[in-house]
């Protein structure tokens, strides 16, 4: 992609309506399956693994009162790292920073600890220090999945693609029934505009786990920037729709057919019974973009 396209895909992934993000802000209730303890499942305490899946099940309440009633009888800090993954599971990252930090000196926790620790960083968008963790959790143990995403996702942001690539194979190689693994892979893939190899890995995900809402809405992005407009709707509920028009019309933008993107913004205007300020924003920048080629909605700015 060059000039003016560019730009326009730039705008797609950075700017409303909708942004095509990696699954490492999704909501807790959204992110089970990235916030649950991996390696922290094999373990043989009866009590540990019941939290280890109800946190990985987003069964929060459950897992809390578990921990509650174990705590007072035997506290250590394999329980003190459930404490930290609850936090990080509920949004808490102030105290699932201090939490895992607490238990970064503690032998028997140290790799998981760092890499809750790497996690949380992520969330809070301190790529330096959650590189820091992330790298420790890795040096100390090289099996943790959530820690080799999560690697990926610091490198996709910082543009390094080829330590993305090797992450997430590194993660999945691990765990290929890893859906965040998977969908971020195909976030990653989005970035450089490989549309079709996103698609792919983005509808792996989505089988095994139908309920990522941000990887959905990648594979719509990256099937309307391959012109498959129809085909992006496929996951589309009647709820959502307008929403998704209005992505699917930015998509369309991207790739120079404003006449279809024109479309989809009214479209989704008609929809929508209130005033729709993202639409009518899309509509307002789309007549900015092509009044002044003085040849019409539809030219391809790399024309």
């Amino acid at each position: 992609m060059t000039g003016g396209r560019s730009a326009l895909l730039a705008l797609l992934l950075l700017a409303p309506p909708v942004q095509a993000r990696d699954v490492a802000f999704l909501p807790s209730s959204e992110a089970s399956s990235e916030a649950s303890p991996d390696a922290l499942s094999l373990v043989a305490d009866p009590a540990l693994a019941i939290i280890d899946a109800a946190i990985a099940e987003g069964r929060l309440d459950a897992a809390t009162e578990v921990v509650q009633r174990t705590l007072p009888l035997r506290p250590g800090p394999e329980l003190q790292l459930r404490v930290a993954e609850l936090a990080l599971a509920r949004g808490a990252l102030a105290e699932a920073a201090t939490a895992f930090t607490d238990l970064t000196t503690e032998p028997s926790v140290v790799a998981a600890a760092q890499q809750g620790l790497g996690i949380t960083r992520l969330r809070q968008g301190d790529l330096a220090a959650a590189r820091v963790a992330i790298d420790a959790a890795l040096a100390a143990d090289a099996g943790l999945m959530r820690a080799w995403n999560a690697r990926g996702v610091i490198a996709d942001r910082q543009r390094d693609f080829a330590t993305a690539d090797t992450a997430y194979a590194h993660a999945l190689a691990i765990d290929p029934g890893a859906a965040p693994a998977r969908a971020n892979q195909g976030y990653s893939l989005l970035l450089r505009g490989r549309h079709a190899d996103a698609e792919a890995a983005l509808t792996a995900a989505l089988a095994i786990d139908p309920a990522m809402s941000v990887a959905a809405t990648n594979l719509l992005i990256a099937r309307a920037l391959q012109g498959h407009y129809r085909q992006a709707f496929a996951g589309s509920s009647r709820a959502g729709l307008a929403n998704d028009l209005n992505t699917v019309g930015f998509a369309a933008m991207a790739r120079g057919e404003y006449a279809v993107a024109e479309a989809y913004f009214n479209r989704a205007l008609t929809l929508n019974p209130r005033f729709d300020p993202v639409a009518f924003a899309n509509l307002a920048y789309l007549k900015a973009v092509t009044e002044p080629l003085g040849t019409g909605v539809g030219e391809d700015l790399t024309r």
